[in-house]
């Protein structure tokens, strides 16, 4: 299974908000369709990244998210494999990945996304090997984590355990709840 097979022990789940134009629009291009490596490999200045993602990314492509650099002290906080992003448009939850690599790069940003409405890049740069697209509502995840109900995520933020520990409990329960459900539609 997805999450099982790609998230390690002591994990963090990273909460996005996808909602304004800029954001939607990169989505579009780096979320919901993965870019092959052989494009974004000049930037990849670190050989280590470079072939850790070669490594993970069996099909050659990585879906791919930035953040402001504002938003770094994050960051510190998601370790490859042992970090669940969780993105979400308006009140659901839509896609879920686990951190692969992360570098900062304004450059690559540039390169992917062009500059935002405040005249910056999203130059925090983080790598997924895939994407998993689901529909949870955001404020059962709120709840988990003891926010309001209608908490919008501003910005990134990153949640360790305990609280990343029940996210992810309740995010597998969820998917596979959902795969049932597709599976036994398909067989009607």
């Amino acid at each position: 299974m997805f999450l099982d097979n790609n998230l390690m022990a002591m994990p963090t789940v990273a909460l996005q908000q996808v909602t304004n134009p800029f954001a939607r629009r990169n989505a579009k291009g780096t979320l919901e369709k993965p870019i092959h490596l052989k494009y974004i490999q000049r930037f990849l200045v670190d050989v280590e990244i470079r072939q850790a993602l070669e490594l993970v990314c069996e099909k050659g492509t990585v879906y791919i998210w930035g953040a402001k650099l504002e938003r770094l002290s994050q960051s510190f906080k998601m370790f490859p494999r042992q970090c669940l992003f969780l993105f979400r448009q308006g009140g659901q939850i839509n896609r879920v990945g686990v951190l692969s690599e992360s570098i900062v790069s304004l450059e690559l940003a540039e390169k992917l996304w062009g500059m935002d409405g405040d005249g910056e890049t999203w130059g925090l740069i983080f790598f997924f090997r895939e994407m998993i697209e689901l529909s949870i509502p955001a404020s059962e995840i709120n709840s988990i984590l003891g926010f309001r109900e209608n908490n919008h995520w501003q910005g990134l933020i990153a949640k360790s355990s305990p609280e990343a520990d029940e996210v992810i409990k309740y995010i597998k329960g969820e998917r596979a709840r959902q795969l049932g459900r597709m599976t036994l539609g398909n067989r009607d």
